[in-house]
């Protein structure tokens, strides 16, 4: 029998009392049900009466969100308060019902503040889709027993007496009455022996209740439950609204077009006769050029430096002061390749995949709306869009130990299921920064929430750290009810099309010395761990006579433990360091993948020389001059400044591939007697032959025997266009 099979509220008289939680989507769906089962006609919530018109209001725009703003006390110590509507909020979904049905709303509540209204203190609302609301509500009355405060009291009983007189006025109608868990039994209780004194209320004076949107950031930041969770729990519920909200962004409105800015408008004249002025060739100063022609005449130059003879033919057309009257400049050959800016797509952008996704999660959470479903799709999602932004997978080992990580961190918070913020760190831990950005981006992402000074029908209202912000202005009497850790970091884009590209070309490029440290530091790991390998191949056990050698062999003396004999072993030093490392990650046989090669030699003593195959460094700019690469092979040699470039050596133009060319490199230049060779397959026995010719010896490691995880970290490396990058480039690497 389905959990939908059971519902549970409790009857007293004509009142159906349902115990809920604020800010729980398993509450908000209970409420649903409960409603297409009571079939009420009236519909009361423990909510206070200043509250009421504008609940009403927000919740006649869901799905898009609301917050009720009031302020509280004296006009010198006035503090504002908030109040947030949610779709999956229990009481929120009440009035929503009651909207949708034309029922009567009531509010029942006394006048109170909302201020400390925090996530009630219960067992994890996920497990009533296990084990049903009606077990879900016995173990809550089980942990939390009967311990009302005497204000508890006061509200259960002007909770009681509002909705007898609405009973003493319509008898015969079935009222369907939401009240937090805390006070249901005690209600029913009061109901039921029909006595309910009306008590007096507090002294509590709010405000004008006015009502405000949260933006996109404050949604993420600052939402009661999972915008994912919202997401899928709203298509569930009322379908994806308008086709408004699921297209792109649009572009930002152009500027009025300037005729200086015309790429046409640059006149070969007067760039000569501007050049013949500052060569002093002419006396009459040209006006100076703005950026957009100065990028222009920058580009056309560089298309020159791959033809030389277009710019004599240029020079050869004019003598000194004389300007043609027209001039067309030479065409020169296009680059086969530009590089250009890598557009990292985030969830902004996928609006239209988004709809399709929601859907999904849907059906496969099926009737009972599973949230654990709900979430492993959206790690699975998140995935997806990380291999679309990085070309980089998640193993199926990677999620098992991902889930493993978030469900001991949750339990661990005293829940079942993990929050956004376990999700995010289990991701950046198993996998890198760049998953960790895609399980936020994706699991804090609303898709009706209004974009960044996107114009709406009610003002904007925006958290930023400990700052408030309503419509713009900062509000300096309020605290924050919580505040959540920054994830991740914003990523940069381009300010106009082109500029990271052009800063990238004609440049000197080096390396970013961050990752330099990383794969030293690795590759120090991989000699040490090869001249282990060696040791032990080496050593030698044997029975213990006299001597215990280098220590008792556990393994051998328990095989033959039935002897009752003791076997030590003898560990045989290996002569001869490691003099190269090399690392063979796709042997890339078609040459198609990892077209580019090159040579880098060690800035300083530290460093080794590297030689490597990998991803073209024009391919997927990251930043002004920065770019992702990802190598094939490389090869790093010891000590540095000795490794020519071996890609150009006409003596390697025989080998089969580019991996048995870094071979033949190690051998080459390597110092010291062994070379560490890791790979997914041995090298040929021809090499083994030339390292003995050599007085060298090829250390094989399987790549399979090391962390896939570290070696999917060190595979990813950048390129900068200059040592000047290095100073921001932390801003635009993750």
């Amino acid at each position: 029998m389905s959990r939908r099979a059971e519902p549970f509220w409790i009857q007293v008289k004509q009142f159906s009392i349902l115990p809920v939680c604020h800010h729980s989507m398993e509450y908000a769906r209970e409420v649903r049900g409960a409603f297409q089962k009571v079939q009420p006609q009236r519909v009361a919530v423990e909510l206070a009466p200043f509250l009421l018109e504008g609940l009403q209001k927000a919740v006649a725009r869901l799905p898009r969100l609301s917050t009720l703003v009031y302020q509280i006390g004296s006009v010198d110590g006035a503090q504002t308060r908030l109040f947030p509507v949610e779709p999956t909020d229990a009481f929120a979904e009440a009035a929503r019902c009651a909207q949708d049905q034309k029922l009567p709303l009531h509010a029942i509540d006394l006048p109170m503040d909302y201020r400390q209204r925090q996530q009630d203190w219960v067992p994890d609302s996920s497990s009533i889709t296990a084990i049903g609301f009606k077990a879900f509500y016995q173990l809550w009355l089980e942990k939390m027993g009967d311990r009302p405060t005497p204000a508890d009291l006061d509200r259960e009983a002007n909770m009681a007496h509002s909705l007898m007189n609405l009973a003493r006025f319509h008898p015969e109608e079935k009222m369907l009455v939401v009240v937090g868990m805390a006070h249901a039994a005690r209600l029913a209780q009061f109901l039921e022996a029909g006595d309910a004194p009306m008590k007096a209320p507090p002294p509590f004076e709010p405000g004008a209740v006015t009502l405000y949107e949260p933006d996109q950031d404050t949604v993420r930041s600052s939402s009661w439950e999972i915008p994912w969770v919202m997401s899928v729990y709203e298509m569930g519920r009322g379908g994806p609204g308008g086709e408004e909200y699921w297209q792109p962004p649009p572009p930002p409105p152009a500027e009025p077009e300037d005729p200086r800015d015309r790429l046409k408008d640059v006149d070969p004249t007067q760039v000569v006769a501007s050049l013949e002025s500052m060569l002093g060739l002419r006396r009459r100063r040209m006006p100076p050029m703005d950026k957009q022609q100065r990028k222009a005449l920058s580009r056309y130059l560089q298309g020159l430096s791959e033809e030389p003879a277009a710019l004599f033919q240029l020079l050869n057309q004019f003598g000194p002061n004389k300007v043609p009257e027209k001039l067309e400049l030479p065409k020169v050959k296009a680059r086969t390749v530009r590089a250009q800016a890598f557009t990292f797509k985030q969830a902004e952008d996928r609006r239209q995949d988004l709809r399709g996704l929601y859907q999904a999660a849907l059906e496969e959470s099926g009737e009972e709306l599973d949230r654990q479903t709900m979430l492993e799709a959206l790690m699975r999602s998140s995935a997806h869009f990380y291999h679309e932004n990085t070309g980089d997978q998640i193993a199926s080992w990677q999620f098992k130990t991902l889930y493993q990580y978030v469900r001991n961190y949750a339990q661990l918070q005293g829940r079942l299921l993990p929050s956004v913020y376990e999700l995010t760190m289990g991701a950046r831990g198993v996998a890198d920064d760049n998953y960790a950005y895609e399980v936020w981006d994706l699991g804090t992402f609303y898709p009706w929430s209004p974009a960044e000074g996107a114009a709406g029908d009610v003002p904007q209202l925006r958290i930023d750290d400990d700052e408030l912000l309503l419509d713009g202005r900062r509000v300096v009497s309020w605290r924050p009810e919580r505040k959540l850790p920054k994830l991740v970091r914003k990523r940069a884009k381009e300010d106009e099309a082109g500029d990271w590209a052009e800063e990238f070309e004609g440049g000197s490029i080096c390396s970013y010395p961050a990752e330099d440290l990383v794969i030293e530091d690795y590759a120090r790991y991989l000699q040490k761990k090869a001249i282990q390998q060696m040791s032990s191949e080496k050593s030698r056990v044997e029975p213990f006579t006299t001597s215990l050698l280098d220590g008792i062999d556990m393994r051998e003396t328990l095989r033959n433990w039935h002897d009752r004999k003791l076997f030590v072993r003898e560990i045989r030093r290996v002569t001869g360091g490691v003099g190269a490392v090399i690392l063979i990650f796709d042997e890339d046989k078609n040459d198609d993948r990892y077209p580019w090669r090159m040579t880098w030699h060690g800035e300083h003593s530290q460093e080794s020389d590297m030689a490597f195959y990998a991803t073209p460094a024009n391919l997927k700019l990251v930043g002004p001059g920065i770019s992702r690469c990802e190598y094939g092979g490389l090869l790093m040699t010891y000590p540095n400044r000795r490794l020519e470039n071996i890609w150009a050596d006409p003596t390697y133009s025989q080998l089969r591939s580019k991996s048995e060319v870094l071979l033949m490199g190690a051998l080459e230049y390597g110092l010291d007697r062994h070379i560490v060779y890791v790979s997914a397959s041995p090298p040929r026995s021809h090499f083994r032959s030339v390292a003995s010719r050599l007085g060298k010896r090829i250390v094989y490691m399987p790549i399979g025997s090391l962390s896939p995880q570290s070696i999917q970290k060190i595979r990813i490396f950048h390129v900068l266009s200059d040592h000047q990058k290095r100073k921001i480039a932390k801003d635009y690497i993750w």
